[in-house]
């Protein structure tokens, strides 16, 4: 026993890197889909209770945060067209949709991307009445046999192909395929199957069906009103008035029109758009102008930093100029100091002394060879020996070379 647990405990710790690795990949994909989960359902709650700003508002901080991945914003632009779709501001709706497939294909889940904000925009066609458009893409999501999307979208795709078939006449085949979205839809979303019940009417009025009809309003009125969703109040009493208008039933058409048109005042839609695209604009101003800001702050830490550049540039010059003249003065002195140690040296004899140079004087021969031997160190009497005259003769020289030379004894003349 003991033996099989220590084999398992050692078998944990070789592979225990691997498990945590798994852990944090599980935990991750998991973690990503509830998070968006949670941020839909807040959205959700926000335009039920009519909240559009806070939404906008809240979908903008995610779109604008740099940390954000390319998927949390495909997320939050999909759900800011949700938004707009609630208004009926459709153009703002295909706007947002072609931002979040920009943000969407630059993430690792192009396929369900692509998938998805098809669906969305076979949905805005179908409700602005492009049935063909809205066709080609329902034909093309089922060839893809409805891949990554939820119940719901499969559901409401099934509800237009049934439409669609109603307008080309195939009853039977219309009202089978929105009992098919009646029951998606019944299990997955109820507050939504106001919506089925609207497109029943306008299937039970062409089949004459008038009971089934408005079964199918009343039904509809009570869900509609039980989850809060007056779109669909409005919708409902819309689709009846265009029934009586098609059957000619003039007076219950302006009776419904007047009860919509109460409906549309207290909702005030256009009001709320207008509201809604006023608070979207003001948060891009504030980005805009936040970014502005940065750039302005950037800039003049730039221009600081070029002017401060400059300056140092400039000062290195001047101190290099500075230095390059003192380096030539001091070259030009020690020039000058070596030339003049060179004329001393050369003016000096051994001893170093001064030397007179004999042959700027006027003077005889016999005065040169008395010189030559004083310079050599001779005495007089031993100059007065090799020139065979007398010592005073010698002196006698010696006094005429003195006042000839302006020396005041030998030792100048050596």
């Amino acid at each position: 026993m003991f033996l099989i647990l220590e084999k398992n405990l050692d078998m944990i710790k070789k592979h225990f890197p691997m498990l945590l690795l798994v852990l944090f990949v599980f935990t991750y994909s998991f973690g990503q889909p509830e998070k968006l989960k949670k941020l839909e359902n807040q959205i959700k709650t926000l335009n039920d209770n009519l909240q559009y700003e806070k939404s906008i508002a809240l979908l903008n901080d995610i779109i604008n945060n740099p940390d954000a991945s390319h998927y949390d914003k495909y997320y939050a632009y999909l759900l800011e067209s949700f938004t707009y779709k609630r208004l009926f501001n459709y153009t703002k709706t295909l706007h947002k949709l072609d931002l979040a497939l920009a943000e969407g294909l630059q993430s690792d889940c192009k396929e369900e991307v692509k998938n998805n904000i098809d669906a969305e925009k076979c949905f805005v066609y179908f409700d602005t009445q492009d049935f063909p458009k809205a066709e080609a893409l329902i034909v093309k999501l089922r060839k893809l046999n409805f891949k990554h999307l939820s119940i719901p979208t499969q559901s409401w795709i099934i509800m237009q192909d049934g439409y669609i078939k109603m307008l080309n006449k195939d009853y039977v085949k219309s009202e089978q395929l929105l009992n098919e979205a009646d029951a998606l839809v019944r299990a997955n979303s109820p507050e939504n199957l106001p919506n089925i019940y609207g497109k029943k009417m306008e299937l039970y009025n062409k089949m004459k069906l008038f009971e089934k009809r408005d079964t199918a309003f009343n039904e509809g009125l009570q869900l509609a009103k039980k989850y809060n969703k007056i779109k669909y109040v409005m919708y409902l009493h819309q689709v009846m008035r265009n029934i009586f208008q098609e059957n000619q039933d003039y007076k219950n058409a302006f009776f419904t029109q007047k009860k919509y048109d109460s409906i549309v005042k207290y909702y005030n839609a256009t009001d709320t758009n207008g509201k809604l695209e006023l608070a979207e604009k003001k948060i891009e101003d504030e980005n805009r102008k936040l970014k502005e800001q940065n750039k302005k702050y950037i800039d003049y830490i730039l221009y600081c930093v070029i002017v401060s550049l400059l300056l140092l540039l400039f000062f290195a010059f001047r101190l290099y100029q500075t230095n390059k003249a003192r380096r030539i003065l001091v070259e030009k002195e020690n020039t000058r100091i070596h030339d003049e140690i060179e004329r001393l040296t050369q003016a000096l004899d051994e001893k170093g002394n001064a030397t007179l140079d004999v042959s700027n004087y006027n003077l005889t021969e016999r005065q040169k060879e008395i010189i030559a031997y004083i310079r050599s160190g001779l005495t007089n009497k031993e100059i007065a020996n090799k020139l065979f005259i007398s010592e005073n003769t010698v002196k006698y020289h010696l006094k005429i070379i003195y006042e000839i030379l302006d020396v005041a004894h030998r030792s100048a003349i050596r």
